[in-house]
C-alpha cells in the first residue's frame, strides 16, 4: 500500500506538529502529490459534513471549479472552507445556522480544492 505523509500544525492542541498518513487509494481524482497539504478546520460552517477540528486535505493544483464541490478560498482577510454552486457562481456554507456566509465567485481567490476529510483524529 503506497501511503502519503502530511505535515500539519493542531492550533487546538498547543500548535503541536502532527502528521496525517493514509493511503493514496483514498484519493479518488487526479491529484499533484507535491500540491497536497493538510489544515484544521475551524468551525462549524460545512457540518455536517466537515465538522469542526476537522482535517482536511487540500490540492493546491487542483483550482477547476466542479458544480457542488468543496474548495479552500481566500475572502475578507481569512481562508474559508465553502460548497460551490456552478449555477449561481457562489461558494456557501452547508450549514443552515450560517447561510449568511456566502461568497461571489468574483470576489474569492481560490487556493485549493478539498480532496479528503477526516474526522476524530
Amino acid at each position: 500500500m503506497e501511503i502519503i505523509k502530511l505535515e500539519y500544525v493542531d492550533v487546538f492542541d498547543g500548535k503541536e506538529k502532527k502528521q496525517l498518513i493514509f493511503s493514496r487509494n483514498l484519493l479518488k481524482e487526479p491529484f499533484l502529490e507535491k500540491s497536497l497539504f493538510a489544515n484544521l478546520v475551524d468551525g462549524e460552517s460545512m457540518e455536517p459534513v466537515i465538522n469542526d477540528k476537522a482535517v482536511v486535505v487540500s490540492d493546491l493544483s487542483n483550482k477547476e471549479l466542479v458544480d457542488d464541490a468543496v474548495y479552500l478560498v481566500y475572502h475578507g482577510e481569512k481562508m474559508w472552507i465553502k460548497k460551490y454552486d456552478l449555477k449561481e457562481k457562489i461558494f456557501f456554507s452547508i450549514n443552515p445556522k450560517f447561510s449568511h456566509l456566502v461568497y461571489k465567485e468574483s470576489d474569492v481567490h481560490i487556493v485549493a480544492k478539498v480532496v479528503l476529510t477526516f474526522t476524530n483524529l
